[in-house]
């Protein structure tokens, strides 16, 4: 549920994230000194070099798709692989062999871009000019400071202000194939941003007066937008996925995916039979117990998550479960997590009575343990160890959602892992409330599957998602809401978080049979994460040898 900035997948918002700083141990000796072959130095230039190609021009604060545009980005990228394909890694040790693939993958996920998804091209939803949309987005979009702010950005931030009815006069050009589904879920973006336009420059009268012509310019001109969406929106072809070969050509060649959709059909409906079936026995065993009542304060929720937060971290390091570093902790400032479109300043807040609680806040405000496994050891885990890895590829934010499926599937993996290890032994309600979270986690499959072989529309994945979740989602709900736009607009996704934990259970078992009596799963983790935030076929090839699933992806 809660994301983490490394995994804001807007290709700008990436690539202008702070660079990693090297902090002494963050990781193990024998992976931060592998030597570098030769030849390798020519890779991290030429990745360097494609970082900066995959930028869109930019000019007057506007980010330039047009047509010209993107076929001049198009043939850069094509040379670029030309390079990439001549450098001969055959002889190289097998880490810096997967910094190559690692480069290839990213390569094909920008070729991905031009030929099949073509955001600037299909999506209008890209052309949030501010960051509260999640997703992929335009370049510059910006984020919305707090009020006042210091002087001498004033004039900066009213320069971005004023570049958005530019933006969305060059939108209106390059939508050349807009789709039904994906116009809908624009139009309901451009209505948050319309009213948070609205709040800035009512808020700017009192702070900050210079903006409040540029914040009300901004404003009309997202209306504008949306007006124009809604009267083209009946009129466009009702799916928006990329097609269930092109879907599959990016699981295989972008993410390093060892299933296809079908496999993954078949693997998730199992999952999602298993989850259910364990779900009724616990409900079961637990039948005279009522069903923990959520928190109705945020100093209570505040109370609770410190408590779990402090409860999960001392488990793990305690019974050597994984190494847990010292700047790995508890913040209390993180709060609960708002999604982009709650943000809506004519929105009623969390906390005002009654409750409105979407699916996500029913579990977390019960007993929020199997949440924060999924976020701290796991989202925040790999956000902290990212900033602090220095390697010249692995340490750099992926593009194109590469490492989307590693990164969900090790969060959601740690959603079961703490109830098989025994943390929730004495929490019987907390263990119906994870078998409902891994039911739903499943349940997104099928939605996702659908949606991009272009069988199902937005709506009917929505309804299907809402119908298979056991408990607490109705028609409706914003966590349904969101996940289906995520799952439509960035393939892969919604399908991550169940087989990336089904790849890592698989690569457990294989290590572990492969190592026999000296298995030990502390080191195990601790390998998995010293790899870094990559595919996991990749972190298959270190740590096993065997290169069978890489060797069919090259």
């Amino acid at each position: 549920m809660r994301k983490s900035a490394r995994r804001t997948w807007a290709l700008a918002t990436m690539l202008a994230a702070a660079m990693p700083v090297k902090a002494a141990g963050s990781l193990p000796q024998a992976v931060a000194a592998q030597a570098q072959p030769a030849g390798h130095a020519a890779l991290v230039a030429l990745y360097d070099e494609f970082r900066q190609a995959v930028v869109p021009p930019i000019r007057d604060g506007v980010a330039d798709y047009s047509p010209s545009a993107m076929a001049a980005q198009k043939a850069r990228l094509d040379t670029l692989m030309r390079r990439l394909r001549a450098i001969d890694d055959s002889g190289w040790p097998v880490a810096q062999r997967v910094d190559w693939m690692l480069v290839l993958a990213e390569m094909r996920g920008a070729d991905f871009q031009h030929r099949v998804l073509k955001p600037w091209a299909r999506d209008p939803a890209f052309y949030s000019t501010t960051n509260l949309g999640f997703g992929p987005k335009m370049a510059t979009a910006f984020g919305l400071p707090a009020l006042p702010m210091p002087k001498g950005e004033v004039a900066a931030f009213a320069a971005k202000l004023r570049a958005v009815p530019f933006a969305l006069a060059a939108a209106r050009r390059t939508l050349t194939e807009p789709r039904g589904d994906l116009a809908r879920l624009a139009i309901w973006q451009k209505e948050v941003e319309v009213n948070v336009f609205g709040q800035l420059a009512d808020e700017a009268a009192r702070h900050h007066p210079e903006l409040i012509a540029p914040a009300r310019a901004a404003q009309a001109a997202t209306a504008e937008f949306k007006v124009w969406l809604e009267s083209i929106e009946a009129g466009l072809p009702a799916h928006g996925g990329v097609g269930r070969e092109n879907y599959d050509w990016y699981l295989k060649n972008v993410l390093l995916f060892p299933y296809d959709s079908r496999q993954i059909e078949e693997i998730g409906e199992r999952e999602y039979q298993r989850q259910v079936a364990f779900l009724k026995i616990e409900e079961h065993r637990n039948r005279a117990i009522p069903m923990t009542e959520p928190v109705q304060t945020r100093a209570a929720f505040d109370t609770k998550r410190r408590a779990e937060d402090e409860m999960l971290l001392a488990f793990l390091r305690d019974n050597d479960w994984m190494t847990i570093p010292d700047w790995l902790r508890h913040n209390p400032e993180e709060g609960p997590y708002v999604f982009p479109f709650d943000r809506d300043p004519k929105k009623k807040g969390l906390f005002d009575p009654p409750l409105d609680l979407h699916f996500f806040f029913q579990a977390e405000f019960r007993d929020g343990l199997p949440l924060r496994a999924h976020n701290l050891p796991g989202h925040a885990f790999d956000g902290g160890q990212d900033r602090r890895d220095d390697r010249a590829i692995r340490g750099k934010p992926r593009l194109f959602f590469v490492n989307g499926i590693r990164a969900e599937g090790w969060a959601f993996y740690l959603e079961e892992f703490v109830q098989q290890a025994g943390l929730l032994e004495d929490r019987p309600k907390t263990r119906e409330i994870n078998y409902i979270l891994g039911a739903k986690r499943a349940a997104r499959l099928v939605p996702e599957l659908r949606m991009q072989a272009n069988e199902w529309t937005w709506r009917q994945a929505n309804a299907d998602l809402i119908r298979r979740t056991p408990r607490w989602m109705q028609p409706g709900d914003a966590v349904a809401r969101f996940d289906i736009e995520l799952y439509l607009r960035q393939p892969g996704y919604g399908v991550g978080y169940y087989m990336g934990k089904v790849e890592l259970e698989k690569l457990l078992a294989e290590r572990a049979m492969q190592l026999g009596d000296a298995f030990d799963i502390k080191a195990f983790h601790d390998g998995f994460r010293a790899a870094g935030n990559i595919p996991i076929s990749l972190i298959r090839w270190e740590m096993t040898g065997r290169d069978d699933e890489i060797r069919a992806m090259r």
